[in-house]
């Protein structure tokens, strides 16, 4: 027989605490401020809840995954609170101490708001303000202390009070210095929240606004109520009220603050029902990655899949960066319920503070990672294949200038210096046969070294490799029989990418001579972000079609080893374009 259980569900022992620390708080407010309480039952009421409802939201907040400690700083602002309503007893220490407290109440909330999310003070502003509030708050009641009496200030001549030149009017002085400073702290804390909104994601943004307006409405009521004290001494009355009205208007942080929480935690419920509505069929690696983007609000997200022994990303291409990731991301690890490696989501480092959500995203996509890996494993194979292939067309390309150079200065030497041997010979032969056929070899192999030398620049012209694309392609069209017009950059570019757009633009030249008709040719090339376009376009008859035997088809091949693409427009009587993009090459 199952125990029954002491306790329903939702109160479970941090919920208790929490309201522990409410009724403890409310407990301590309604000591300390008895005296006043026994003529004002219902301020009473207000203020025992809200002095309660400030330490449970509090406490429920430090209690959570995130905020701990802005939750810890609102349940010390909830006893300050409590302790400054000591003042009601009006003797003794106990209207000193209350002073204090009130300065700590409100001390308190700031830093506590300046700590979320990360539980620490961010940013270049927030540790200065807190310098400055804590000199503004405690400092300058301090100074209010010294230079007043404790009638001015609404409290019984007798009570103990440090005062150390009592001056009047350097009293009002000091109030109206005083509520102008808070004011200007009060402006600071609400600036600078807002100046962090640019640099939080789109979660904490979602939640960080609700607690900007919450503190710009408590904070400007608080004053409000404040002001009514300045310019004139107080009565203990006044005191009470205003102390009453302040943490009215300042229980409005608490509470937005938990809403928050609140919200996070609904998201939390909600994102696998996201994530199931996001994964339509077919899954794949890409959408995937898209859902967690639409879910975890990072645009930037990034994913890898396991396969064979390491991590590749949506296009199978090897994770070569450091595991860590770069600055202002995160990387969080996947694991199959083996504990084997699954897949690595590259994160905005903010998602930190939002584990909970992440990790609620990833099991609601663990069954598409678990589907899509086989797929990651089959890309990387094909993009092995791919690589092996372009770094074939790096050697061909290196090979071939290389050949190019040696037919260039190697044969082609010894060539002529048989040529040299052969004109001596016919010189100096005394029979007109062997003379005659002295010259017979000679012409010969005069043909034979011309020949050899539009081999040598078919294979690699030495121009390319020299004086780059423009000039060599320049040369390609001086020669063509119909007229070419050039728009070319004076850039270089890596030897693979040169070679391959040089033969790419050559065979498309020659295409549009042999079969378009065109009366003029324009060739374009252009670099991007995308990487390097290059289009040649003529205005002959059209309809030109890949042939998977043709020089278009050969083209489209030597582009995509080096990951190009091509595409042909050809409407019939109206030209052929031809449009060849390839990658830059800065990465290879």
């Amino acid at each position: 027989m199952r125990p029954v259980p002491r306790w329903p569900p939702w109160l479970g022992a941090r919920v208790r605490r929490a309201l522990a620390a409410g009724a403890a708080v409310a407990v301590a407010a309604l000591a300390f401020g008895w005296p006043h309480w026994r003529a004002q039952p219902l301020a009473a009421a207000v203020t025992l809840v809200c002095c309660g409802g400030f330490a449970v939201a509090g406490g429920l907040f430090a209690a959570g995954r995130t905020g701990r400690r802005t939750g810890a700083a609102f349940v010390a602002a909830a006893a300050a609170w409590a302790v400054t309503w000591a003042a009601a007893w009006n003797t003794g220490a106990a209207p000193l101490v209350s002073v204090f407290a009130q300065s700590v109440f409100f001390l308190a909330i700031g830093i506590g708001v300046l700590l979320y999310p990360a539980g620490r003070l961010e940013g270049a502003a927030a540790k200065p303000w807190t310098a400055a509030a804590v000199v503004i708050m405690v400092g300058g009641q301090a100074l209010l202390c010294a230079v007043s009496r404790p009638a001015w200030n609404g409290f019984a001549a007798s009570v103990t009070w440090p005062v150390l030149r009592p001056d009047h009017q350097a009293f009002h002085g000091v109030q109206r210095g005083l509520a102008g400073a808070m004011t200007v702290l009060a402006g600071a804390l609400v600036v600078i929240l807002v100046a962090r909104l640019p640099r939080t994601g789109r979660l904490d943004r979602a939640l960080t606004v609700p607690v900007a307006v919450a503190v710009t409405f408590g904070v400007t009521g608080a004053l409000a109520v404040q002001s009514t004290l300045i310019g004139s001494d107080a009565e203990l009355a006044d005191v009470l009220d205003v102390y009453l009205f302040q943490g009215v208007f300042a229980t409005v942080l608490p509470l937005a603050f938990l809403g928050a929480a609140l919200r996070a935690r609904l998201a939390e419920l909600i994102v696998a029902e996201r994530m199931q509505r996001l994964l339509v069929a077919p899954v794949s690696v890409t959408r995937v990655r898209g859902a967690l983007r639409t879910v975890l609000g990072d645009d930037d997200l990034d994913l890898w899949m396991w396969a064979d022994g390491g991590y590749v990303d949506v296009d199978g291409r090897r994770m070569r960066d450091a595991p860590g990731g770069a600055a202002g991301r995160w990387r969080h690890e996947v694991r199959t319920s083996g504990g084997e490696p699954l897949a690595t989501v590259d994160l905005a480092a903010a998602l930190r503070d939002h584990e909970p959500l992440v990790e609620a995203a990833l099991v609601a996509g663990g069954r598409a990672l678990e589907t899509v890996r086989l797929q990651a494993a089959a890309q990387a194979n094909l993009e092995r294949a791919r690589e092996a292939r372009e770094r074939l067309v790096r050697v061909q390309a290196a090979e071939r200038e290389r050949l190019a150079a040696d037919l260039k200065h190697s044969a082609r030497q010894r060539l002529h210096d048989l040529e040299e041997m052969l004109v001596r010979l016919e010189v100096a032969a005394a029979d007109p046969r062997a003379r005659e056929q002295a010259g017979t070899c000679r012409r010969e192999l005069t043909e034979a070294v011309a020949e050899l030398e539009a081999l040598a620049r078919g294979m690699h012209p030495a121009i390319l490799a020299d004086a780059g694309l423009a000039p060599a392609m320049e040369l390609v069209a001086s020669r063509t029989a119909v007229p070419v017009h050039l728009d070319l950059p004076a850039d270089r570019f890596p030897p693979e990418i040169e070679s391959t757009l040089y033969f790419a633009l050559c065979e498309a030249l020659t295409n549009a001579v042999k079969h378009a008709r065109a009366d003029a040719i324009h060739l374009t090339v252009r670099t991007g972000p995308d990487g390097i376009a290059a289009e040649v376009r003529d205005d002959g008859v059209g309809g030109a079609a890949p042939d998977p035997g043709g020089g278009l088809a050969g083209l489209t091949d030597r582009v995509r080893a080096l990951r190009g693409r091509v595409t042909v427009q050809s409407p019939p009587g109206e030209g052929t374009t031809v449009r060849i993009v390839l990658p830059s090459g800065d990465g290879a």
